[in-house]
């Protein structure tokens, strides 16, 4: 799976049983492990974001209109505080345009 670090591709779009639309982007690495990582969090975070909003999701998927739809980060462990300080600004930003927004630490 491509995960964070390629900042120019949608991990995985799947739907949950409820109907809404999953974008799962993926983080492999522990936090702080790259000097490049916050960067390439916060453009994956706007690839996902531009790819709801633009309407790319839609034309890709026209079954996911009007649906609702959640990003998830699925990563090895918490995020430490400056990639929590990240997402938890990116998950207010995204709930303002209906997006839900939840980070599944494995650890």
């Amino acid at each position: 799976m491509p995960g964070i670090a390629d900042t120019n591709t949608i991990d995985l779009v799947a739907q949950e049983a409820n109907g809404t639309v999953l974008l799962v982007m993926v983080e492999e690495r522990h936090w702080g492990s790259d000097p490049e990582q916050a960067s390439q969090l916060q453009a994956k975070i706007n690839l996902y974001f531009g790819f709801v909003v633009d309407g790319n999701l839609a034309r890709q998927y026209p079954e996911t209109v009007g649906g609702r739809v959640r990003i998830r980060l699925d990563c090895v462990e918490r995020p430490t505080r400056h990639f929590a300080h990240i997402l938890t600004h990116a998950a207010s930003q995204l709930a303002a345009r209906a997006i839900d927004f939840q980070v599944n630490p494995r650890s």
